[in-house]
């Protein structure tokens, strides 16, 4: 095992310079994405989450962070499969700056949740206050995304957050009939923590109404009672460790790369035991290894699977390849510590409607998803 790792400095220079040859960005928002989008065989899906990170939503940013996972999991499983990004623009807080709105795209539609999940973990869970202009958010949303141009894309935007929509006046609407033309749905999720509801939620109502989204309420931090991987009693971590050494970071990224997975395994870890199996089921996937081909030499599979290149010695190649093997003996121990009918179970209590909103964040947007992918 020591041997894999004494690389010489030639090699990772080479590396280096393979690397930076036009390889898949970290973050994406377009270029390499959309090509892909275009050769893939699953329907595309595009979520934006626009959330408002105003004292009056504290703690908002921890349920969506602490459930990402799991949703991930669940849209990935859809039938047909989607072609999944994510992204997130947060607004209210006053650190996005006057000049902006209070806007701020937080990760680009991407596939690399990894990435999505660090910027997420930078963010304070509470402030003392925030100006909501609920418009240039959507704006943001609308015009400021790379959705995709695919004629069978499903795109959406879930907008949580809570206050008058018409602080900018009904500059609002604009947008929303923008959302319309361009066939993405706005679903409104009032979040109930404002005295001022009666006045504020039928303007989250409007929004969703004027593109055809659906509008539901939701309490922050509330508690849900449904553990999915309810069969795993061990503890996976000393085995997501021995996973995680098995990466040989390189190139421009490799610095962001090495601590957007250690933020995504960190902040899941320390949220609660289900958070973090859902992050390790995720881990365990097949797609996993596609989030780091651009700094992990090991994710490179041109470089695993090439039979000749001049640029490394048939020696190292060997070395990465015999990395890999010990990866995918890992990654497949992980997976095998999973039943998948826990998450088969749950994913069949919000197909036939057994899970409820209940006010809580992550269960309205599967149920959302869920009825507008037509499984429900």
């Amino acid at each position: 095992m020591k041997d894999i790792f004494q690389v010489s400095l030639l090699n990772r220079l080479l590396v280096l310079v393979f690397c930076l040859m036009g390889q898949q960005v970290l973050a994406e928002g377009g270029g390499t994405a959309e090509k892909r989008q275009q050769s893939s065989p699953h329907k595309p899906l595009d979520i934006v989450f626009c959330i408002d990170l105003s004292g009056s939503t504290n703690g908002l940013i921890n349920d969506l962070r602490d459930n990402l996972w799991l949703m991930i999991n669940l849209a990935q499983r859809m039938d047909p499969r989607p072609e999944l990004r994510i992204g997130v623009v947060g607004f209210s807080r006053p650190s996005f700056g006057r000049e902006n709105a209070y806007v701020k795209i937080l990760s680009p539609l991407t596939r690399n949740f990894d990435a999505l999940a660090a910027e997420l973990y930078k963010l304070r869970p509470s402030i003392e206050k925030g100006d909501q202009i609920v418009s240039a958010a959507l704006r943001t949303c609308i015009y400021d995304m790379k959705w995709s141009d695919r004629e069978d894309a499903v795109k959406m935007v879930y907008l949580v957050g809570n206050g008058m929509v018409t602080a900018n006046g009904y500059e609002y609407v604009r947008y929303c009939e923008e959302a319309r033309e361009r066939n993405i749905p706005i679903h409104a999720l009032y979040v109930m923590k404002s005295a001022n509801w009666f006045k504020e939620l039928p303007g989250y109502r409007r929004i969703a109404g004027l593109t055809n989204g659906m509008q539901t309420e939701i309490t922050v931090n509330k508690t849900d009672d449904v553990k999915v991987w309810s069969s795993v009693t061990e503890n996976l971590e000393p085995l997501n460790r021995r996973y995680n050494a098995t990466y040989l970071w390189s190139g421009n990224d490799s610095s962001y790369c090495r601590k957007a997975l250690f933020a995504s395994d960190s902040g899941a870890f320390f949220a609660n035991t289900d958070v973090f199996l859902n992050r390790l089921y995720y881990k365990s996937g097949e797609h996993f290894a596609a989030n780091f081909a651009a700094c992990d030499v090991v994710s490179n599979n041109a470089l695993l699977f090439a039979d000749t290149n001049p640029e490394f010695s048939s020696a190292y190649q060997q070395r990465v390849r015999e990395l890999f093997s010990i990866r995918e003996q890992y990654r497949e121990e992980l997976h095998a510590r999973f039943t998948d009918a826990d998450l088969i179970k749950t994913e069949q209590a919000y197909i036939s409607g057994q899970l409820p909103d209940n006010n809580i964040l992550h269960r309205c947007v599967m149920n959302i998803l869920y009825r507008a992918w037509g499984m429900r």
